[in-house]
């Protein structure tokens, strides 16, 4: 099965050297290997990567944005691609993640077991994630940030996920950058822009949109990457946590079911949200998500 690898970047050449280079030790090739450049790699960088992917038998597309006439962030650069990808499968990954040298080989096993037309997606896990203790899943249920599924997008828009699951599993919600897409769906739907840049929730979105059109993910925990959640070409945090707030909200508004109930549900998931900020000592983060919340949206 031929599949084509996306790859939205943004001033972080050391952080996509090393993710293209995971790419080259994979088991499985890749058809093609698209970046889009939401900065200004060096002509030398992508000289260099063409030369390395040609000696793979590995297409290499480079696509520079052209801001005058292309806003800048990460949905945005998801969809160009998603038009400019030859094959029917297509990975979306993280400029800072670096893949299982058989991350590939297991995504595309799954693939090749499951022909259901719903299926919209097949992720992996991040094997250096914090895993929940105990008392956080206690927190979380409490503030309704839990789901009946262990992957999902709960009824009011919070992620639902658990990196400790063994066992390969359907869901409604899989980490957007180290995820694998129906091209065709994807592009059904499409990746909404909101406030543009890499922390938006434009996964959670995305998710909630597949759920409610009745299409669903895979998640296989043989299937790993390292993300290193590098600082470069991130955010103030204070922003990170605004458009985390305002967003949340858009996506309520747009996708939930409104009700009594789930408003109540809304607002006490946020504060619990919101307060585990404080409680990790992310003040600035928390503050922002509180103003982003507090702001008006059309």
């Amino acid at each position: 099965m031929n599949f084509s690898i996306i790859i939205p970047t943004y001033n972080r050449p050391k952080d996509l050297e090393e993710c293209l280079s995971s790419i080259l030790s994979q088991t499985i090739k890749a058809t093609e290997v698209i970046v889009i450049d939401d900065g200004n790699l060096s002509d030398d960088f992508i000289a260099k990567q063409r030369i390395f992917f040609h000696n793979h038998s590995i297409g290499f597309i480079y696509y520079r944005k052209k801001h005058i006439i292309e806003h800048r962030g990460s949905s945005e650069s998801r969809n160009k691609a998603l038009e400019i990808a030859q094959c029917s499968l297509v990975f979306i990954l993280d400029d800072d993640v670096i893949l299982d040298q058989d991350y590939l080989e297991k995504i595309m096993a799954v693939w090749g077991k499951n022909t259901d037309p719903c299926l919209i997606g097949v992720g992996g896990v991040i094997k250096n994630h914090r895993r929940k203790p105990r008392l956080e899943k206690i927190y979380n249920y409490i503030f309704g940030l839990t789901s009946k599924y262990l992957w999902d997008i709960n009824d009011v828009g919070f992620q639902v996920w658990d990196e400790d699951i063994t066992a390969t599993s359907k869901g409604y919600y899989a980490h957007g950058g180290v995820c694998s897409y129906n091209k065709e769906l994807a592009k059904k739907l499409q990746f909404t822009v909101f406030n543009g840049g890499r922390t938006a929730l434009e996964d959670i979105d995305f998710c909630q949109r597949a759920k409610n059109n009745n299409f669903f993910f895979i998640v296989e925990p043989l299937a790993m990457v390292y993300h290193k959640a590098s600082p470069s070409g991130r955010e103030n945090f204070f922003l990170m946590g605004y458009k985390e707030g305002k967003n949340r909200k858009i996506i309520f508004k747009n996708n939930s079911y409104k009700n009594t109930k789930n408003y109540t549900w809304f607002i006490w998931a946020n504060i619990g949200w919101i307060l585990r900020q404080f409680l990790a000592g992310h003040f600035v983060k928390g503050a922002g998500m509180i103003k982003g919340l507090l702001s008006i949206t059309n």
